[in-house]
């Protein structure tokens, strides 16, 4: 044995028992007697045998090991919900592989098609897809994030976007704006739908229409927050209140805001969705739409953890849970009433 790598093989064949017994030794499971256990563990040691973490996954089909896959890392939101996994997981006795798909389907579906993505024992997945197919299509225990499409297959774990925006607009509307614009993405996914029908029903319960010259819907970045908010603000008959739909874009809403030497809650009123550190610390400091976020990646990990160790159900049937929001109401809103 001195000339050759010592395997989980050798192990099994010096104990006279099958290699899945010895993965269970070096796992710390149950169903192995003391005996065999005592007796595998003195082989190991006289052997001088290191487990090789990837083999024995190989033989018992679990790695220990999950994968929270992002659009990016950049975004505070999203290394809030990475945290908040990782935090669980290692409680758990699992690693996580951080994997960012750069807002690509494909960079993500490549990852699924990976060695990793096919080993890892379960993803928590922020998704980038439009097509609940691609989402049926994943056979590992999954749990969606913030974005949720329908006949996905899938448990999610959200936040109440409906109820974040509609208590955003309804705030401008108590302080007396009519002229309301947002700024926001894609409605390809739960959370950008959500938040605009948000808007839109506290503008119609006020008798209001929404205007098609106050929505602005472009991408969900930082420059396209500043585009649109320059464009409003620089427009013939300018809104007396902006919306910014998600954190990113309302840094950029700031960032316009000064550049344009205009004075926030008193030239222009700001509501942001999810809380940012430039809405932190500007003044007047930012009302914000504020969002329990690590919170999110808690309740995910939580929820697939307990899908990867306990025995599957026929049929169960799918988990979507709505986590609340709160709006935290500081010094960007002027009353005009």
């Amino acid at each position: 044995m001195a000339n050759k790598e010592i395997t989980i093989k050798d192990v099994a064949k010096q104990a006279g028992v099958s290699v899945a017994t010895v993965s269970r030794v070096l796992n710390g499971r149950d169903r192995v007697s003391d005996d065999t256990r005592k007796k595998i563990l003195k082989i190991i040691e006289d052997m001088n045998f290191v487990p090789n973490t990837m083999a024995a996954s190989m033989v018992n089909k679990k790695t220990r090991m999950l994968s929270v896959v992002v659009p990016e890392i950049q975004n505070p939101f999203y290394t809030a919900v990475i945290s908040g996994t990782v935090e669980v997981a290692k409680k758990a006795g699992f690693v996580t592989l951080v994997v960012s798909t750069n807002n690509e389907e494909a960079e993500e579906e490549e990852f699924f098609e990976s060695f990793l993505g096919k080993n890892v024992d379960g993803i928590v997945l922020i998704g980038t897809h439009r097509r609940p197919e691609f989402y049926r299509s994943i056979r590992k225990p999954t749990i969606l994030v913030d974005r949720y499409i329908n006949n996905c297959g899938h448990d999610g774990v959200m936040i109440d976007n409906f109820r974040g925006a509609y208590e955003a607009t309804r705030h401008f509307l108590d302080y007396g704006h009519e002229r309301i614009a947002i700024i926001d993405g894609d409605h390809y996914f739960n959370d950008g739908k959500d938040r605009y029908w948000g808007y839109h029903q506290a503008m119609h319960e006020s008798g209001l229409s929404p205007e098609a010259r106050y929505h602005k819907q472009g991408t969900w970045t930082e420059e396209d927050g500043y585009r649109f908010t320059r464009e409003l603000l620089q427009s013939e008959e300018p809104p007396t209140a902006i919306f910014a739909a998600n954190n990113v874009i309302c840094t950029g809403a700031i960032k316009a805001i000064r550049d344009l030497n205009l004075r926030m809650g008193e030239d222009i009123s700001l509501v942001g969705f999810d809380d940012n550190e430039l809405a932190q610390f500007v003044q007047p400091r930012v009302t914000v739409v504020s969002r329990p976020t690590k919170e999110m990646g808690v309740q995910a990990a939580e929820m697939l953890i307990q899908k990867i160790t306990e025995e599957p159900k026929e049929q169960a049937k799918l988990k979507k849970t709505i986590l609340d929001v709160e709006l935290l109401i500081f010094g960007s809103v002027k009353k005009l009433n």
